[in-house]
């Protein structure tokens, strides 16, 4: 969509008007990866046409936080002789558009964070009229071809706008891209390639990719969050290089998606009646025997069955196994997804342990 809003550019670089496009899309979700990916291969592309163009990204949370530090943060990245003459903000406006016109270059600009910039400025500077300046500078030289082919401002939503007189406002135009969250099978793709290039051949399989990819794309915060699934993937291969394992597991990735995850606290499975921490201890036995992310209410089941058994009790109604899951689901101990029933917070077999020494009253020395 980006390429498509600004591709007349490479065919008439010399008759194109300004566009500002505003891209929206929650943390994760990829927003700053593919302008940054649009803008380089778009430079590469139009300097591949003879066209001088210079993509600028400037990330607002670095260190930018006032006017001057984003006009000077431009200046710099493109005429870097001019950026320490102590000029002041409006200056370093013309110096910016003087520089792009003598040397007959273009300016593709995107600022990132542009709803943290737009309130750190507003709220404790007191400052406004970054957006309209930004949007307006070939106004400063009418005459001729626009010397800036376009601004993009990369924010989590535009509620930030809010802050924005109406000028502002429109100058931000209509132009808007939202990215909402990845879904499950969107991650797993993202993670697959990942894998290629990162892990040993053979050393994560499907079913792990699979598994993680769900984690993120059901998270209560921020569901669906590609950088989560990425550093969860990344903490369960640091986590199986560290037991010299040759292969990451699930309970590599519970593991590791504890830090992130409520663990299970001793104190939530004290509270557990018998029949509940049975079919919570059916649940780990079940998964760790079939080596599985994720299994069904029949499969718990059967296994709750056979803790019972061994203890004499009579066992419940598979009906009534779905109602203890699904206690224990809002308790945070598991998750009931459409794919089944999996842990998070624990290795599922020291888990199994645990609950085993917890109902027979033994100590457990970790």
């Amino acid at each position: 969509m980006l390429r498509n809003l600004f591709s007349d550019f490479l065919e008439r670089p010399r008759e194109c008007c300004e566009k500002v496009v505003q891209v929206y899309g929650p943390t994760g979700s990829g927003k700053s990866c593919t302008v940054l990916r649009f803008g380089m291969d778009f430079e590469r592309d139009a300097r591949l046409r003879g066209i001088p163009l210079k993509f600028v990204h400037v990330n607002s949370k670095l260190g930018v936080d006032s006017a001057y530090a984003l006009y000077q943060t431009i200046l710099q990245r493109i005429s870097p002789e001019s950026a320490g003459r102590g000029y002041s903000p409006s200056e370093m406006l013309r110096q910016i558009m003087f520089h792009l016109k003598r040397a007959g270059e273009y300016l593709l600009l995107a600022v990132d964070d542009a709803d943290y910039l737009v309130r750190v400025l507003k709220e404790r500077r007191g400052e406004s009229g970054v957006v309209f300046d930004l949007t307006r500078l070939n106004e400063m030289f009418p005459e001729g071809p626009q010397h800036v082919v376009g601004v993009i401002f990369i924010a989590k939503d535009p509620s930030f706008r809010s802050l924005l007189d109406p000028a502002e406002v429109s100058s931000l135009g209509s132009v808007i891209l939202r990215m909402p969250s990845y879904t499950s099978e969107q991650l797993a793709e993202i993670l697959a390639g990942r894998v290629e290039e990162a892990f040993r051949p053979g050393a994560v399989s499907w079913e792990v990719v699979e598994f993680t990819a769900d984690l993120a794309a059901s998270k209560s915060y921020n569901p669906g969050d590609c950088r989560f699934a990425l550093d969860v993937l990344l903490a369960a291969g640091l986590i199986a290089d560290s037991q010299w394992s040759d292969r990451v597991t699930l309970d590599h990735v519970r593991m590791a998606a504890s830090e992130w995850f409520d663990g299970i606290s001793t104190e939530d499975l004290a509270s557990l009646d018998t029949h509940e921490a049975l079919v919570l201890l059916a649940a780990a036995k079940a998964l760790d025997a079939l080596k599985a992310p994720y299994v069904s209410i029949k499969e718990i089941h059967e296994y709750y069955v056979a803790e019972c058994e061994d203890r004499g009790l009579k066992p419940h109604s598979c009906d009534k196994v779905r109602e203890h899951v699904e206690k224990l689901h809002c308790m945070g101990i598991v998750n009931l997804a459409q794919k089944g029933v999996c842990v998070v917070g624990a290795p599922v077999r020291d888990l199994s342990r645990l609950l085993a020494a917890m109902r027979s009253g033994e100590q457990i020395d970790w």
